[in-house]
């Protein structure tokens, strides 16, 4: 009997290990990794530099700013040097969203490059927005708008009344980094 339980035990210590370690790469864990590669470009935005153009807007533009906690940015521009990295960076990020918890919400083509709009979360109460979008010729962007419950019909309107602090570190980093992009 003692033997029964000891082996019933394993079984079922092994079986919550196993659902614990989820095997299926993430965005963030690849966004972790893909920091420390040189030929990366990434910048963190806080929500603190998202401001409203107008302040008298309604409660619910202002609640919608705030369900936004961060936005990530992170590109990897294709150059001579570089395009098997780009290659198998790119089949990486896109086996990453066709995971089953990433729906898709969008995806555009548009000569040359693909944009694709994903989410994780449920309808009206979305936790992550992934915008990823990549040319051949000139690299691949994935941009993250990470929130808590945000709602996709409150984003699109909060992007018309949205203005970016100009005078933030992070802001004018990312400015110039874009700016070398070609």
């Amino acid at each position: 009997m003692k033997s029964f339980l000891k082996i019933s035990g394993l079984i079922v210590a092994i079986a919550l290990i196993s659902i614990a370690c989820d095997s299926n790469p993430s965005l963030q864990k690849y966004y972790v990794d893909s920091k420390e590669n040189s030929e990366f470009i990434s910048v963190d935005l806080p929500s603190s530099i998202l401001q409203l153009k107008d302040t008298e807007v309604s409660n619910e533009i202002k609640n919608t700013l705030e369900t936004i906690k961060k936005v990530n940015f992170l590109a990897l521009q294709v150059n001579e040097t570089n395009k098997e990295l780009y290659t198998s960076e790119k089949v990486k990020v896109n086996a990453i969203l066709k995971n089953p918890k990433y729906k898709q919400l969008m995806r555009m083509n548009m000569g040359g490059a693909n944009v694709s709009v994903n989410f994780l979360g449920e309808g009206d109460a979305i936790d992550e927005v992934v915008i990823f979008g990549a040319d051949s010729d000139k690299g691949f962007a994935i941009i993250r708008v990470i929130g808590e419950n945000m709602n996709p019909s409150d984003i699109l309107k909060l992007t018309q009344e949205i203005k970016m602090d100009g005078d933030s570190n992070e802001l004018k980093q990312l400015g110039s980094l874009l700016g070398s992009l070609k």
